[in-house]
């Protein structure tokens, strides 16, 4: 929705759109403080009707995005954890929460979090605990829902990138939460944005994810939505290909989960179909799940879940052991029709067991 006609709407609204940016937005005074949460509750509850709470949350959302990009780090910082007592305000507000994201999800501009940076050592006692490292061991105990953001991964020394923007959506997500990540790809060719976590990874652990694809590609040479890469060497540019979970056509024009596996028989990309071959739904959310066990001899093996059914599994594999992996979560879609595209990822994971989950309705 163009600026313009958010100051229309502002100018009759109960609640000053003027007084929202200036006093939680933090163009004066310190947004971002302990205040700050209960600034944001007291805004949207003073608002006594749907126009009003679509001002302020229109007008407190272009706060965030008009500057985002051109601001100082320290500001940009600033304005993150406005965000995110923002976040914690409406998880207060309790059943008047749900009546004001869809308001905000309808607002025009998407926050992008491109250019996001996560807060030095947030909750730790008295910032002292070690920085991580990308060669730390992971855990098969973490998960993200990007109610943070991308700081959950940040947090851990993982990162995320794209060849073009990857951002935060208030809808679609997941219910639970009130945030997903978004991952475009824009003309074609080799294109991705995706997040990664690295480190020295467990044995054997359960790998999640939700996907929410809103309308299918026609057509693409590679549509991956995981890859693992990984050996010896944690600081080779690009590490050697181990596995993929990857999108494939079906004849009917359709899609279907599979694994490429780059360690296959005679050292050839070897790739796994299930025999049912299940689609993935269009328009809702399904969710994505590897068990991986990780071994340089051939007692490796794979499995792969969708909406908690098991698709397919290979055992007696040769894996893999090596000391550093890289686990990338996202889109990359090359040669694609059309060349532009979006999906929606949440709640990633790596646990120690098969989660108990099914399709969402």
């Amino acid at each position: 929705m163009p600026g313009e006609y958010l100051g229309k709407i502002a100018a009759s609204s109960e609640v000053s759109a003027e007084r929202s940016c200036r006093d939680v937005c933090g163009k004066s005074g310190p947004a971002g403080t302990a205040n700050a949460e209960a600034q944001w509750a007291a805004l949207v509850t003073d608002a006594t009707d749907k126009e009003s709470q679509f001002s302020v949350l229109c007008y407190l959302r272009e706060c965030f995005v008009g500057s985002w990009v051109s601001q100082s780090a320290e500001r940009k910082n600033e304005r993150q954890r406005a965000f995110v007592a923002f976040r914690r305000a409406l998880t207060r507000l309790g059943s008047m929460s749900v009546l004001t994201l869809p308001l905000l999800a309808a607002c025009a501009p998407k926050l992008n979090a491109g250019e996001w940076q996560c807060p030095a050592d947030e909750g730790s006692a008295g910032g002292t605990e070690k920085t991580p490292v990308k060669t730390d061991p992971v855990t098969a105990s973490w998960s993200t829902s990007f109610e943070d953001g991308f700081c959950d991964y940040a947090n851990v020394a993982g990162y995320c990138y794209g060849d073009d923007p990857y951002l935060f959506v208030t809808e679609p997500h997941r219910p639970g939460g009130k945030l997903a990540a978004e991952f475009k790809v824009v003309g074609g060719g080799w294109n991705q944005t995706r997040c990664v976590r690295q480190g020295s990874f467990p044995e054997s652990a359960y790998y999640g994810s939700w996907y929410f694809i809103s309308q299918p590609l026609q057509a693409a040479k590679n549509w991956n939505l995981w890859h693992f890469g990984g050996s010896d060497d944690p600081n080779l540019r690009v590490q050697p290909s181990l596995w993929d979970v990857t999108l494939f056509g079906t004849p009917n024009g359709e899609w279907e989960l599979g694994v490429r596996d780059y360690l296959g028989p005679q050292g050839e990309d070897t790739i796994y179909l299930g025999h049912d071959h299940k689609p993935v739904p269009i328009g809702s959310w399904f969710h994505i799940e590897a068990f991986l066990k990780r071994a340089a001899d051939s007692t490796g093996k794979i499995a792969l879940y969708q909406d908690g059914v098991l698709l397919l599994e290979q055992t007696n594999l040769k894996s893999d052991a090596s000391k550093f992996t890289e686990w990338f979560v996202g889109d990359w879609a090359e040669n694609a029709t059309p060349p532009d595209s979006s999906l929606y990822v949440d709640d990633v994971s790596i646990g120690r067991s098969l989660s108990s989950t099914s399709a969402t309705p």
